[in-house]
């Protein structure tokens, strides 16, 4: 069969077709998830160059549609499920048709998927370059400075294939999982939520006049939602049908009914109530699964007085009152039964008070859910009163968000933290949320962690200090928050969205009309927010997410009543977090990830509380030693601290780890990606090691570099250049390597070499793990190096680990602990049963006895330099000395003998240990094993 030669118009994006006779390794839809990717990466190195407004606007919309399609292609091939094969090749035209000429010319008789392939393997080859090698390449193969018609075009198809493709996500998987998937139907929610919610505010001040006003102050909360309904598509589809038994809100049907739960309390006595709203002409309530919404209003009573109305239901603490509002008045309907018990002796706790204090709140299940309800809040009440100022701490955060609002409107200041030059400020409001959410800090924190002064910390936040908090400043070596986000996480869409004031006005600059500008969020932000949280939580439906955020007790302040047919309370919500701590952080298994970073990984699942209780204490008796002989005598600051370098996987910056110990940290380097500038850590190992480093050296400095991500084995290049880094521009004293190579027998191995002989003869102490593979193999390479001080591991009575290799005959083998080791761990990568109320884990294995081993090694340097002669100290530089010194104090007693094949270092003030004696004899030691 002849090929088809494709047909390239730069005019008509659509006119694309595929060769007929292709059949190369991979299908379409591989190549789609892939040229997704590719040109993810590319479109978000684009945005950052010369580019007119016009393309900035189309390569952010592009990077949305890349992020849209890997997900769906992706889904439906778990699940096993049919892709249409015509929207694939649609969407591959579509890339195609962003090559440039000169691209075009090199490879003429190229098919498309051909000439994608090809593409895609060219700009894998181009990973390790840096930022101006790569922009060099897009502008060689991207046609950029296209017709804004052409891009439009582009553009909208993309966007109808992400649409089909969605739409055709099965509502059942079929994969191995068995998990249900939920339907990927999505639509644009109503978007005339804001018209009764500010009517019922309206009304609510009308009412609060009485004769006791004086006395008495009210206040509202409305419970925040997306007011999107399980059954509302059906609903749309048979408008015939016969009325349910419960109204809902029908997508932007004139008949559809909207459901406002709220409290209302006077003196501070809250009170929960139902308020139902019809969209229309007609303002209408009915009563959740009790009355019909056709109920006849001139039954019930007008609510004049709100003092009467709260009075009413202070002796019916299971019950709640339902309103109505008709022609802009509330009638009082009746009384049915409490969905939510408010503890009236608990004031309701801030999301700013949260961030500061209550982190365990902040699971990643809890955080995409909150992002994705604040974001609703500003579609359905951006521009009416119940959005305050103080709207972006939520001044409440109760059983679910909620807004609170006294009785006092003060419609004039709203927003007016925010400066002028954005048409939508709410949106920067937002913006400041969703990054407060995902690092579950205030945004004062996140900048005063950077150095960065805000104009007023406590009050106006201006588009240029969210600019510069999140985005980071070049010119001062700033770093922004954003790095911290994954590149291709769709929240980072949202917020740039947010944030970019081009999309929020006309080509005429002016502001949108109500009704456009709510559809402009919801297709920038909102949209972006609901695959951010289906991504990661495939079970919450998008029509369901209400009921899920009813479960979130934020504050403790109540608790969901699940079954009213029992006496007492009930909350068995699936996602209702505790207010009350754990005592002991729960053990975990080993991240089976880590397999591939380093070969130093225990198997087994640890479940003993009493092994990880047992790590604390010996941690405790270490950090006496510690204090007794260097906090007593160091100077603060110290005047020669111990330089550590550690090569990981990078570090959760965020931790408390590390915030509460900012000034440690003294310079980090992401050599695995060198375009990127911070080092996130996706994968826990690097965070738990660093963490380790400074609880046992806590007045070391601590240089940081990245050499491996998530599931990718480091390059033995990249960690000789890290080496010789750490080496020669920050001057270190120790580095700490946690990975391993069962043999020689790898990719630049002379390079690494050279690298550790170069470290050695510069008097660099150099500290790596052993290996987890037990009596299978030998030690790990550079464990194995006779440049290289090798670590194995130990329980805390120094019984050899399992997973520790057989101690070698007629070498030195040093241990120290390795197992049940409690350190930090990534916050994101903390789960719902994941501690999060300290964000630690307790693992096993050689990589976690390496930087303890290290941080023990940093303290004999700094024992050294303030209490023996400074030439003696010196001496303590070199690998040998440095590892007769660690075997010195394992000894304990003149027969002494090795356990195991091992000397365990154990350092303590027991009378037995080298440190459990008086500092003069110490000393004498110290000085007799460095003459030896």
């Amino acid at each position: 069969m002849s090929s088809t030669v494709l047909t390239h118009d730069t005019q008509e994006p659509s006119s694309c077709s595929l060769s007929e006779d292709y059949n190369e390794d991979g299908s379409e839809s591989d190549l789609l998830i892939a040229t997704s990717q590719m040109v993810y990466q590319m479109a978000k190195i684009v945005r950052r160059t010369e580019i007119n407004e016009e393309e900035k606007i189309f390569y952010s919309h592009l990077s949305l549609h890349c992020v849209r399609l890997q997900d769906y292609i992706t889904r439906a091939s778990r699940t096993l499920s049919r892709i249409d094969g015509d929207l694939v090749n649609t969407a591959l035209c579509q890339f195609d048709s962003l090559i440039s000429e000169t691209g075009l010319q090199e490879f003429p008789c190229y098919s498309t998927k051909s000439r994608l392939k090809t593409l895609n393997a060219h700009w894998y080859n181009m990973q390790e370059q840096d930022d101006t090698n790569k922009i060099d390449f897009i502008r060689r193969w991207l046609k950029l400075g296209s017709s804004e018609e052409h891009l439009n075009g582009i553009d909208n198809i993309l966007e109808e294939c992400a649409d089909k493709l969605e739409k055709q996500q099965p509502k059942n998987g079929f994969g191995k999982s068995g998990i249900r998937i939920s339907s990927r139907d999505h639509y644009e929610p109503s978007y005339g939520v804001w018209r009764p919610a500010q009517a019922l505010f309206d009304e609510l001040l009308k009412c609060k006049a009485c004769s006791c006003s004086k006395q008495n102050e009210f206040k509202a909360k409305l419970e925040l939602g997306t007011y999107r309904r399980p059954d509302e598509k059906v609903q749309k589809k048979d408008a015939t049908r016969a009325t349910p038994k419960r109204a809902h809100c029908m997508g932007n049907s004139t008949a559809g009914i909207l459901d406002f739960d709220m409290f209302l309390s006077m003196e501070h006595d809250w009170h929960e109530y139902r308020v139902q709203a019809a969209k229309g002409r007609v303002v209408g309530f009915a009563i959740d699964g009790q009355m019909s919404h056709s109920h006849d209003i001139g039954k019930a009573r007008r609510v004049e007085k709100l003092c009467k109305s709260i009075k009413s239901m202070r002796s019916k603490a299971w019950q709640r009152l339902v309103l109505k509002l008709s022609g802009g008045k509330l009638f009082n309907v009746g009384i049915e039964k409490s969905n939510f018990w408010i503890d009236q002796t608990t004031e309701p706790i801030s999301l700013l008070k949260c961030f500061e204090e209550r982190h365990d709140f902040f699971t990643e299940k809890t955080k995409r859910i909150l992002s994705l309800i604040i974001g609703y809040a500003v579609l359905h009440l951006g521009g009416t009163s119940w959005l305050q100022p103080g709207w972006v701490h939520l001044p409440k955060a109760n059983a679910s968000p909620d807004i609170e609002t006294d009785s006092e409107s003060d419609d004039d200041t709203i927003f007016e933290l925010f400066d002028s030059g954005h048409r939508c400020p709410e949106l920067i409001a937002l913006a400041v949320v969703l990054i407060e959410v995902y690092f579950a800090k205030p945004f004062y924190k996140l900048a005063q962690m950077n150095g960065i002064p805000l104009e007023s910390p406590i009050g106006r936040i201006t588009l240029f200090d969210v600019d510069l908090v999140f985005n980071g400043e070049e010119e001062n070596k700033v770093e922004g928050w954003r790095y911290q986000i994954p590149e291709d996480s769709p929240l980072l869409i949202a917020i740039d969205n947010c944030l970019n004031p081009v999309l929020w006005e006309n080509k005429q600059g002016n502001a949108f009309d109500n009704l456009m500008l709510k559809a402009q969020i919801y297709k920038y932000v909102l949209r972006p927010l609901e695959l951010h949280l289906t991504t990661g939580f495939s079970k919450i439906p998008l029509d369901n997410v209400d009921n899920y955020a009813r479960g979130l007790d934020f504050g403790g302040w109540g608790q969901p009543i699940v079954d009213h047919g029992l006496q007492g309370i009930t909350a068995t919500s699936p996602i209702t977090i505790s207010s009350h701590p754990r005592l002991l952080t729960p053990i975990d298994t080993p991240s089976p990830a880590l397999a591939l970073v380093a070969s130093n990984q225990a198997g087994g699942v640890e479940n003993s509380i009493k092994k990880n209780r047992d790590y604390l204490n010996w941690r405790s008796e270490y950090l006496n030693v510690y204090n007794k002989f260097i906090t007593a005598y160091l100077p603060n600051p110290p005047l020669k601290p111990i330089k550590i370098a550690i090569l990981d996987t990078g570090i959760d910056r965020g931790h408390d780890a590390f915030e509460a110990r900012e000034e440690a940290i003294k310079a980090r380097l992401n050599y695995y990606n060198e375009s990127q500038r911070s080092i996130p850590d996706l994968n826990g190992h690097g965070t738990f090691t660093a963490s380790l480093i400074l609880d046992y050296a806590p007045d070391a400095e601590l240089y940081i570099i990245k050499i491996a991500d998530l599931n990718v084995r480091p390059s033995a290049a990249i960690i000789a250049k890290a080496i010789d880094h750490a080496v020669d521009k920050w001057g270190v004293d120790i580095i700490s390597m946690s990975f391993g190579w069962p043999s020689s027998d790898f990719d630049d191995y002379d390079g690494l070499e050279s690298a550790i002989h170069r470290a050695y003869g510069k008097k660099v102490l150099l500290f790596a793990a052993a290996s987890n593979s037990g009596g299978r193999l030998s030690r790990a390479y550079p464990a194995s190096s006779s440049q290289v001080i090798c670590v194995h591991s130990t329980d805390t009575l120094g019984n050899a680990s399992a997973f520790s290799p057989t101690a070698q005959p007629f070498t030195l083998n040093l241990a120290t602990v390795g197992e049940s080791v409690e350190s930090a761990w990534p916050m994101l990568l903390c789960d719902d049963k994941s501690a999060p109320q300290a964000y630690v884990k307790s693992r096993s294995g050689t990589s976690y006895a390496t930087p303890i081993m290290a941080g023990m090694a940093a303290f004999l340097l700094q024992y050294a330099r303030l209490h023996i002669s400074a030439e003696e100290a010196l001496k303590l530089k070199s690998k040998e000395n440095m590892e007769a010194l660690l075997k010195r104090c394992a000894e304990r007693g003149p027969n002494y003998a090795m356990r195991d094949g091992y000397f365990y270092i154990e350092l303590s003030l027991n009378r037995h240990n080298l440190f459990g004696g008086k500092l003069g004899d110490i000393n004498y030691e110290i000085s007799k094993t460095l003459r030896k």
